[in-house]
């Protein structure tokens, strides 16, 4: 399945701004350009002895790990992954980065809050906030935080502005975040979509290039 016209002309206008943009954006997350990378494909997990992901795992001594832009993971198992006769979702479109439960988290760049909800089915994202980024007159889109704390959307109200560098969320842990092992997934849309508050992070492979056309690598929106 391929991008509409209108997406991928959004999209030539981003790639457009990020060849024209200057400076760079906030850090994500303090250290996030040293992070390890952490592969979740059946291949990754082998390699670390996992048959999933461990609920409870945090990077040794304070590391980030980080990954899984584009990947095909093997961790995927619950029925809104995976619902029965269906072709199951399984490639991630977003960032993931792995820190203890109540890291910090910056907004990249200024921006507002479009919406927030806790997404509470079993492996979603918890607690989730998105930001929409005015990047010129002809360019907006949107940046999505999931899995954090209660507390980073207990207060919050839609169209608040938000400043670069400015701590938005802080990570949540594994009984709140949607039962995962603590961490944020970080993703860039061009399109909502009529959506609020979620927005699907992983899809099948089949439908790849509509959705990686419409959900870019959010490396390269924050400049790693």
């Amino acid at each position: 399945m391929s991008a509409s016209p209108d997406i991928a002309h959004t999209r030539r206008l981003y790639e457009t701004w990020l060849m024209a943009r200057e400076g760079r954006p906030a850090e994500l997350m303090r250290g996030l350009a040293a992070a390890r990378h952490l592969p979740l494909d059946a291949a990754g997990l082998k390699a670390r002895g996992w048959r999933d992901l461990p609920i409870d795992w945090v990077p040794e001594n304070g590391a980030l790990h980080a990954g899984g832009y584009g990947e095909d993971r093997a961790i995927y198992d619950t029925p809104i992954f995976n619902p029965p006769g269906n072709e199951p979702r399984t490639l991630h479109l977003g960032l993931d980065v792995f820190a203890a439960a109540g890291t910090p988290v910056y907004a990249p760049l200024a921006g507002k809050v479009h919406s927030f909800q806790v997404n509470d089915n079993d492996k979603d994202y918890g607690p989730t906030i998105i930001l929409e980024h005015s990047l010129s007159p002809q360019l907006t889109l949107w940046s999505l935080y999931g899995h954090l704390g209660l507390d980073s959307v207990s207060e919050l109200q839609t169209g608040t502005s938000v400043t670069t560098g400015e701590e938005i969320a802080r990570l949540g842990s594994n009984d709140v975040n949607g039962g995962w092992a603590p961490h944020l997934h970080f993703q860039v849309m061009l399109d909502m979509q009529g959506r609020k508050g979620d927005f699907p992070g992983v899809c099948r492979k089949s439908e790849q290039e509509m959705w990686l056309t419409l959900c870019p690598d959010p490396r390269l929106f924050l400049g790693i």
